[in-house]
């Protein structure tokens, strides 16, 4: 039976946090769950403490896909074969992630994203719309949200991305790491909720710095070896 781990990259979310921990216990009392602090300088560490959940961190931000990829290598380690990522914000419907791991054991892909864009896009999330159009034409899927934070990543999945994980922000890229890798992708519909408190660091400046780089990427990514999972 596959071992299943809950990853959570977190920067400054110590309000957040025990909702969206209460949440997951709640949902799915079986995962185990890892929080990933990224150099928080709130009082993300002894909510972590007092949540008794998995944890690492390190003193200075080094960007949620550095998280992120500490987090797989983590879990690798400690033999889990499936890895659900979600943010730390309480976007994401932690009820979702039956779905997206329902999907997942169907066998026939390597890894399954959360997409809020599956059905329309609203008129606020053009440039979204955009980038995700780029994406889907580099990575030759139909990609619909290409900056879904919500995955479950099976065995294959989680041993590339445990050593070659983008870095920064990292999801448009992920897509392209995916299909130059010749893992297989499928998206389930989920719904996007409002933060829980604070502001989101997806600016619009930061979210055309990814698509500049995801531009880059549409060459670089090509250019690179396979790696076998």
């Amino acid at each position: 039976m596959r071992r299943a781990l809950t990853l959570i990259p977190a920067h400054n979310e110590a309000a957040n946090l025990p909702a969206v921990v209460a949440e997951i216990r709640e949902r799915r009392p079986d995962l185990d769950i890892l929080v990933v602090d990224d150099g928080s300088t709130d009082d993300t560490s002894q909510v972590l403490d007092r949540l008794g959940v998995r944890w690492l961190g390190w003193p200075q931000r080094r960007g949620v896909g550095c998280a992120v990829r500490a987090g797989l290598r983590y879990g690798a380690r400690l033999g889990f074969d499936v890895i659900v990522r979600l943010d730390a914000d309480g976007q994401h419907d932690a009820g979702a992630i039956s779905r997206l791991l329902a999907r997942l054991e169907q066998d026939d892909v390597d890894a399954v994203m959360g997409s809020r864009y599956a059905d329309s896009y609203p008129g606020s999330a053009m440039v979204k719309r955009a980038l995700a159009r780029v994406v889907s034409m580099a990575s030759r899927r139909r990609v619909t949200d290409a900056t879904s934070g919500f995955w479950a990543l099976g065995p294959r999945a989680v041993t590339l991305l445990a050593s070659h994980h983008p870095r920064g922000y990292p999801e448009p890229e992920l897509h392209l790491l995916l299909s130059r890798n010749r893992l297989t992708v499928a998206e389930v519909p989920v719904r996007s909720r409002a933060r829980l408190s604070g502001r989101s660091t997806l600016t619009l400046l930061r979210l055309l710095a990814a698509g500049a780089r995801v531009l880059l990427a549409v060459v670089i990514v090509p250019l690179r070896e396979r790696v076998d999972p």
